[in-house]
């Protein structure tokens, strides 16, 4: 029975490597820190501060959630962002561009997963 909890875990910490969270606006210097968290609970990272280059929409994989933080982005970036949330990606929100607030909101999003499988 363990052998099978084990592996039930594996496979969805492979799901979750394979999965993206876009970090919209926020500071391109904290980048590197918005990639520990992300990364610390399994996804990867795709951080657009400015503007979402061509192609981003084939390049971002499966997107697992969309954080936009709202105090630090221009609406055009918002905009294109919307176009990525079609596929069914949940969006959040945040007020602030701290690696806390980012935190929080993974954390937030884990458990709801937690609590769906």
């Amino acid at each position: 029975m363990k052998v099978e909890r084990r592996s039930q875990a594996q496979a969805a910490g492979r799901k979750r490597e394979e999965q993206a969270v876009l970090v919209i606006g926020g500071s391109g210097g904290m980048s590197s820190r918005y990639r520990d968290v992300v990364e610390k609970h399994g996804w990867s990272l795709r951080h657009y501060e400015n503007r979402v280059p061509p192609g981003a929409r084939h390049g971002a994989g499966k997107v697992a959630l969309i954080v936009i933080m709202v105090t630090m982005v221009s609406h055009a970036l918002r905009d294109q962002m919307h176009g990525l949330a079609a596929d069914g990606a949940p969006v959040v929100y945040l007020r602030s561009a701290s690696v806390s607030a980012l935190r929080t909101a993974l954390e937030q999003r884990a458990a709801l997963e937690q609590r769906a499988a």
